[in-house]
């Protein structure tokens, strides 16, 4: 059993605690679902909690967030020291939306609001890269794209140094990025279910979306596919790949 610590930066919309849980039970449901076994520890690093020792856990995830990395908290210094600290320790580290822009910045790129505005509900990212963690799931043809929920306006634009751009799409270029066999991370988030999904566009958040973006995004809803479980399932094999190398 993987004990993976998960890096909480925001809790979630308040609306949809009661019926969903915080971003933290998401990712716990997410995991649960592949094969392989983990046990949690969370960190509220959004209230200045971080571990002790980084020996407490042998892998790491970062949550999504309603902050922008550039909003320059004092608790997002720490999390990108942590993060440079991981990354010259090879240790494995996943980071979705809010968590794959922090690790980018804090690695070198440049992370701010798209301008070409909102990405939302279910979007599709083109592969050009074959990761070891895909494990092609039992077929032999590689895989060509995945679609998975995206709630965001920031995106990393530039590449830092070290990465490599495993996925894309055309109003996210950036949207996959991984270093070496230890660091992985999604702008979409594979933990947003679709009812979830279904539900967080439609909760009063004190955000006006575009319509032109909204609408196609709660037709597409309940329309195309969604790959949550099966990124999930690399999300995990990527883990326990990174556990065994280090």
């Amino acid at each position: 059993m993987i004990t993976l610590g998960i890096l909480i930066t925001d809790n979630g919309p308040a609306p949809l605690l009661e019926q969903h849980g915080n971003f933290a039970d998401l990712f716990e449901r997410l995991l649960n679902g592949s094969d392989v076994a983990f046990e949690y520890r969370h960190y509220s690093v959004i209230d200045g909690e971080f571990p002790a020792s980084l020996d407490e856990c042998q892998a790491w995830l970062i949550t999504g967030s309603a902050h922008g990395v550039y909003d320059d908290l004092p608790w997002m210094a720490s999390l990108k020291t942590l993060i440079r600290t991981l990354h010259e320790q090879h240790s494995p580290l996943v980071g979705i939306c809010f968590g794959h822009q922090i690790i980018a910045e804090a690695l070198g790129a440049q992370v701010e609001k798209f301008s070409g505005g909102w990405n939302l509900g279910i979007k599709a990212y083109q592969v050009s890269e074959q990761l070891p963690c895909f494990g092609n799931d039992g077929v032999s043809e590689p895989v060509t794209q995945f679609a998975i929920s995206a709630i965001h306006q920031d995106q990393v634009l530039t590449v830092p140094q070290g990465a490599r751009v495993f996925a894309s799409a055309p109003r996210c270029a950036n949207a996959g990025l991984v270093w070496g066999d230890h660091i992985l991370t999604f702008q979409g988030h594979p933990e947003f279910y679709r009812q979830y999904e279904q539900d967080l566009l439609t909760a009063d958040l004190g955000v006006a979306f575009p319509d032109e973006e909204l609408q196609p995004a709660l037709e597409g809803l309940a329309e195309d596919a969604l790959d949550d479980r099966k990124v999930g399932q690399w999300i995990a094999r990527f883990i326990q790949q990174g556990v065994a190398e280090k």
